[in-house]
């Protein structure tokens, strides 16, 4: 995937989550499946990961520098995700930060050179830098697939 499908693919999100606005508050909120997040986790989760990657992935790359070694306990991060959807922001807000986040995001990536893309990761030589951003688009697309499967089943 080179750097204009990654950008598109991540500007293709945004749009379709602001379209997750119309939701009611209880499916907005209602476990995708048993046991598991909401949509409204899912946002949220959304928000923290790309705002981890404009903090200590994308801002070494443009400065040229291996990715800092930063302690990350995946469980407790989207805890806080899942925390912070559910402590009273409101919906089209929590969607409306995504979408900012999202945005600078894309700004960040626009700015990465495209050659760069090519290139191994600064101290992750095993990936290259669109190997990583083409896995946090599947990442992505895991996501919004179980979304819209959920919003499916609770059309029918």
């Amino acid at each position: 995937m080179n750097k204009e499908k990654i950008i598109a693919e991540k500007v293709k999100l945004a749009e379709w989550a602001d379209t997750l606005k119309s939701l009611s508050e209880d499916v907005w909120f209602k476990p995708l499946k048993d046991g598991s997040w909401g949509t409204a986790d899912v946002i949220s989760h959304f928000i923290s990961w790309d705002q981890f990657i404009i903090d200590y992935r994308i801002s070494y790359l443009l400065k040229d520098e291996s990715f800092p070694s930063v302690p990350v306990d995946v469980e407790e991060m989207n805890k806080k995700a899942s925390d912070y959807a559910r402590a009273g922001i409101l919906k089209d807000d929590l969607i409306d930060e995504f979408v900012s986040v999202r945005e600078r995001l894309v700004s960040h990536l626009e700015q990465i050179p495209d050659a760069l893309f090519d290139q191994p990761c600064p101290g992750k030589e095993h990936l290259t830098v669109k190997e990583y951003f083409s896995g946090m688009i599947e990442h992505d697309q895991k996501h919004k697939e179980q979304i819209d499967s959920f919003l499916k089943e609770q059309i029918n």
